[in-house]
């Protein structure tokens, strides 16, 4: 077990794979932890060091939620730099997602690479806001065993709401079970998301290679709105996982390890061949 003391508040964190390899960091959705991310960590541990973390408020970090994704933003800042890892390949589903968009924009200096899934630059209306805090108001009363069946269908594509393969089983199980008996004190945690702010006029400060994965599952109005991110982006790729909805880590883990193992490949082939290129050019300008 590994923590970190970040701007006050204790984050828990992982760190996987050999210490001298481009490093990935992997930061989970809302409401879970890091072993959300262990089917993945364990494929791209293979060649890659992998940071994974819990956010502040759930898991093992400090069970103080974060007030705004500003905040959190910051916080993973201060990790990556506190522990060197700079710049990096950053992952992030759900909450990681928009994270991860924030630090694209704003601290693009500690990023090779951005994967992001299921965020959208744009900000939400005020009847969705209303809307979402009705609704943790009320798991907060009733508890989550009374919204785990709206929740799945938030989450989840419809092929892995019905699967009948054990293993895909126990990965919504286990999930299931996890958002069931969350504390009230953690269903907080998503308001961050809800009362974020508009980042769509913001996509062009991004300075890093970014990869928009999708579930052809989740819904028409999020796929719209990630394709349109990505093709705002200045270096953006969209791409879709099949049989999937908004929870892609969870549903498809195998297949999104093997999209950010090839990105990130492309993205340090790239970057090596820059940084070969550079001393030519320099001598060429001298001459």
């Amino acid at each position: 077990m590994a923590t970190l003391k970040l701007h006050g508040h204790e984050y828990y964190y992982e760190d996987h794979g050999p210490k001298d390899a481009p490093c990935i960091v992997l930061s989970p959705l809302v409401y879970t932890d890091t072993t959300v991310y262990e089917p993945i960590a364990r494929i791209l541990a293979d060649d890659y060091r992998v940071i994974t973390y819990d956010h502040r408020g759930l898991g093992r970090s400090e069970h103080t939620v974060s007030p705004s994704l500003e905040s959190s933003a910051k916080d993973v800042a201060a990790l990556i730099e506190q522990l060197g890892v700079g710049p990096c390949h950053f992952v992030g589903n759900c909450l990681g997602a928009y994270i991860g968009l924030r630090l694209a924009i704003h601290r693009s200096d500690l990023l090779k690479s951005c994967t992001l899934m299921g965020a959208v630059a744009e900000g939400e209306s005020d009847e969705t806001i209303k809307a979402m805090e009705g609704f943790v108001a009320n798991i907060k009363k009733e508890g989550m065993k009374a919204g785990v069946n709206d929740f799945a269908k938030m989450w989840f594509g419809d092929t892995f709401r019905a699967t009948k393969d054990p293993i895909q089983v126990s990965r919504r199980e286990k999930w299931l079970s996890h958002i069931k008996h969350m504390k009230p004190d953690e269903m907080d945690s998503a308001l961050q998301i809800f009362r974020r702010t508009d980042m769509s006029e913001d996509l062009n400060k991004v300075h890093c290679a970014v990869l928009v994965l999708a579930g052809d599952e989740d819904s028409p109005s999020n796929l719209e709105a990630y394709r349109r991110m990505a093709k705002a982006l200045p270096a953006g790729e969209y791409k879709t996982i099949h049989h999937a909805g908004f929870a892609l880590v969870i549903e498809q883990p195998e297949e999104v390890a093997e999209n950010i193992r090839t990105f990130v490949g492309k993205v340090e082939r790239h970057l090596q061949h820059q940084y070969k290129q550079a001393p030519r050019d320099f001598d060429a300008r001298m001459m």
